[in-house]
């Protein structure tokens, strides 16, 4: 409980030794300090369970009284499907502390494995509904492989105009460089990774005009136009020269390394088993759901078949009453 106002003025005039005008001036300087808490960012959790966690937090980089006002477009109304089809086409490098990174070029690796796609999809689709244009979705994976470890899968995601931003502040993949010391990590150490995106969804150049404001702790960041990446994988790719597979595409928009691109076809093959396993799993859990649904209906009708029986078997059994003899009038 928040004590009155004339406390807290006692309170530091007796700190600064009965100085009045000293207790003032402190009380004065910290009143910015206390309207900024105001501007804090506040977040919920929606989700959480199998050591991941999905949940809304405040947009900071919005602002309603700009001109234009920056707002995002929220709630946003995409399917689990869209959503595991969107971020699966995702893939992120990097490396775990320094001499990898100095002697070696990372390859790109998916940022989501299939396990944490399907669990993703509903979660992100009931937070994007719940989410306003003033808030993001974030959402945390901690590697179930090693749960003790305090590296985790982390960002947020937000939609805004036509685009979908997707920001990584951490992966478990790469390991946290060693500081030598107790000292915790800078959470502005990226590890050097960098978002991509392989084919045949492609990243997109952001208009200064509608580029967000970054802060220092989103320097991992993509950009997405969605209705185009779900076209593009709707679309089956022929093995012609004009439609070859494109490699994956980082946020800057150059190439990547050669070293990091495999041969067409078999990239061509290695997105089309994981859309066809992704597309499968998606319809495995529909059809689980629907059997699930089933299977209540049948529990329900057989417990009120059961009833019925046992109401008419109650019914059979009762006794009947019986009837008095009736009394027979005799001749006199």
């Amino acid at each position: 409980m928040r004590p009155p106002a004339h406390k807290f003025l006692k309170r530091v005039d007796f700190a600064y030794g009965g100085s009045t005008g000293a207790g003032l001036l402190f009380v004065l300087c910290c009143l910015p300090v206390l309207t900024a808490c105001g501007l804090t960012s506040q977040q919920r959790i929606l989700y959480e369970s199998s050591g991941i966690q999905v949940g809304i937090v405040t947009d900071l980089s919005t602002d309603e009284q700009s001109s234009p006002p920056v707002t995002n477009r929220h709630p946003a109304d995409f399917t689990p499907r869209e959503f595991r089809s969107l971020l699966g086409s995702l893939e992120v490098s990097g490396w775990s502390g320094a001499i990898l990174g100095a002697f070696g070029t990372p390859l790109p690796r998916p940022v989501f494995t299939d396990a944490e796609l399907t669990l993703l999809g509903e979660p992100l689709a009931v937070a994007f509904r719940e989410a306003t244009k003033r808030e993001r979705v974030f959402f945390v994976i901690q590697n179930l492989n090693a749960p003790y470890e305090t590296d985790r899968t982390s960002g947020s995601l937000f939609f805004r105009d036509e685009y979908l931003h997707v920001i990584l502040t951490d992966h478990y993949a790469f390991l946290k460089a060693d500081t030598g010391g107790d000292e915790t990590r800078d959470p502005r150490d990226t590890k050097g990774m960098k978002l991509w995106v392989a084919g045949p969804a492609q990243a997109v150049t952001v208009p200064d005009e509608k580029k967000p404001h970054w802060t220092s702790f989103e320097t991992v960041h993509i950009s997405l136009k969605p209705a185009e990446v779900l076209a593009a994988q709707r679309v089956p790719q022929t093995e012609t020269d004009s439609a070859r597979p494109r490699a994956a595409v980082p946020a800057t928009g150059q190439p990547a390394a050669k070293a990091a691109i495999p041969a067409p076809n078999a990239t061509e093959r290695v997105d089309d088993l994981r859309l066809q396993i992704r597309e499968l799993t998606s319809a495995n859990l529909d059809l689980r759901s629907q059997l699930k649904e089933q299977s209540e209906t049948m529990e329900k009708l057989k417990t009120e078949l059961e009833q019925l029986r046992n109401e008419i078997r109650t019914g059979n059994s009762k006794p009947s009453p019986e009837r008095k003899p009736s009394r027979k009038q005799t001749a006199p």
